[in-house]
């Protein structure tokens, strides 16, 4: 992936650089999309991500979800070609939806877990609820409104990682709990 980038990334490829033939890399994984999947799930253990994200849930909740937005947005840049190809997929009706749906499903839910604890502390905004303000956060934070921020109007990462940031924090987090 590396060398090709997610597009140019074939099961031959694989086979080839490890040692196999194609049909033992299709054997082991089904498709590119289990492939892919599989690779997402090595770079989050790899890159630390997972370690970030079990770091976070042991803070109070208001900076247990800024922790949790930091790590993604930390993240989000070595996953993103990944997580493209696998919503491309998705979106396509191609092998790799179920991994993507359920990859995006997972994050979501740890997402709501966070709410919860801001909810459960009286720290949630007033209006919002647990799912609608999960769902907000997901789909504030969702790899392809980052494509369109960084890559299509040219925002730079942390201006993306500092703007939604602060919005979702004025959005959901309750005034109280700012100072």
């Amino acid at each position: 992936m590396t060398e090709h980038g997610v597009e140019g990334l074939t099961l031959a490829q694989v086979g080839e650089r490890v040692g196999v033939s194609r049909q033992a890399v299709y054997l082991h994984f089904g498709n590119r999309a289990t492939l892919l999947t599989a690779m997402a799930a090595r770079i989050d253990h790899t890159s630390g991500f997972r370690r970030k994200l079990a770091a976070a849930q042991a803070r109070p909740p208001v900076p247990a979800y800024l922790a949790l937005l930091e790590a993604w947005f930390s993240y989000l840049p070595t996953i993103l070609p990944v997580a493209l190809a696998l919503e491309g997929s998705w979106l396509s009706g191609g092998d790799g939806g179920d991994a993507y749906r359920d990859r995006m499903n997972d994050w979501h839910a740890g997402i709501r877990l966070a709410i919860q604890r801001l909810d459960d502390s009286g720290q949630l905004a007033s209006g919002w609820n647990v799912s609608r303000a999960a769902d907000w956060t997901w789909a504030t934070i969702h790899p392809t409104h980052y494509h369109h921020l960084t890559a299509e109007r040219g925002w730079t990462a942390k201006a993306a990682r500092q703007q939604l940031t602060t919005a979702l924090t004025e959005m959901l987090v309750a005034t109280t709990s700012q100072a």
